[in-house]
């Protein structure tokens, strides 16, 4: 199912996201390196990220991780490639929340450049943490 689902997105262009759940020592780490080789073999990226109980306070510390390990792939392409990127990633982004990516994964600052500061929220949505800067006003 797992390599369908690259096929998939190979013939769509499509991004899919698959997450693996299971009691500890059932082999989910295993099936996922598994995958790592018939994926890059076809010139694709492989990603992963690993929950780890003792980060529960850290949001999104999976995700992130995964993110990084892709940056890390991206940074070693040449530079015409990491130009591609850094186009697709600004397009994605925006002027206003690029900075705002840049703070959870510093590494992207090495692709898109330094970028502007995030507005700041009004006080009682800082406070509350309720708003998401999209941009848009």
């Amino acid at each position: 199912m797992l390599l369908a689902a690259f096929d998939r997105m190979a013939a769509t262009g499509q991004a899919e996201l698959a997450t693996i759940s299971g009691y500890s020592g059932i082999g989910k780490s295993s099936l996922v390196d598994a995958l790592r080789k018939p994926i890059v073999a076809r010139q694709g990226y492989f990603i992963s990220g690993k929950f780890d109980q003792y980060q529960r306070d850290i949001p999104y510390a999976t995700i992130t991780q995964a993110f990084r390990e892709l940056l890390q792939q991206l940074l070693a392409e040449s530079e015409a490639r990491i130009a591609g990127w850094r186009q697709q990633i600004q397009a994605a982004v925006g002027v206003v929340n690029g900075q705002l990516i840049i703070d959870v994964l510093p590494q992207v600052e090495l692709i898109i450049g330094e970028q502007p500061p995030v507005p700041a929220l009004p006080p009682t949505d800082a406070q509350t943490g309720s708003a998401w800067y999209s941009g848009n006003s």
